[in-house]
């Protein structure tokens, strides 16, 4: 029953890898080259992703989340390894979950109160990073740099 679930989570989990795989292709400075398209940095862009799924997922965990501000990262290194460790745990957490269609009552940063489903919150997450990956994108190719194919049908291909 999950299945389909776990597969929107695969894909953002994969995108993500080929994101950061092919940020550390490219040279070291790049990753915290102050861009000012939306974010200072890719770096940022990724902070944030970060902060925001730690935010979603302690929302669907029914827990208080944490602030969503982004996660500081000094080098690509730290940054795959806390998105790697995040992802992992959030992945095992929706291979546990029984209901995705259980609604969760939440409040956003403004303290306003919205209830969702489990899996309408992780086709937020998903949709989020894949907003997120192309401001990334939007960066690279401002600095001079090709983005990289991170649509779902290349998942689904691969």
């Amino acid at each position: 029953m999950n299945k389909p679930y776990l597969q929107l989570y695969d894909y953002h989990m994969w995108a993500n890898e080929r994101v950061l795989n092919h940020l550390q292709s490219l040279p070291e400075g790049v990753f915290l080259q102050e861009v000012n398209l939306g974010f200072n940095s890719i770096a940022e862009v990724l902070g944030h992703l970060a902060a925001a799924e730690e935010v979603w997922f302690a929302r669907i965990k029914e827990e208080s989340p944490p602030s969503l501000v982004a996660r500081p990262f000094a080098n690509m290194e730290a940054a795959r390894q806390y998105m790697s460790q995040l992802q992992t745990e959030h992945r095992e957490y929706l291979t546990s979950a029984h209901d995705m269609g259980k609604v969760v009552t939440y409040h956003n940063t403004a303290g306003e109160v919205f209830q969702n489903s489990i899996s309408e919150i992780l086709q937020q997450v998903v949709n989020h990073g894949t907003y997120h990956r192309g401001n990334i994108t939007t960066m690279l190719r401002h600095l001079g740099y090709k983005g990289i194919i991170t649509d779902y049908i290349a998942f689904l291909r691969a």
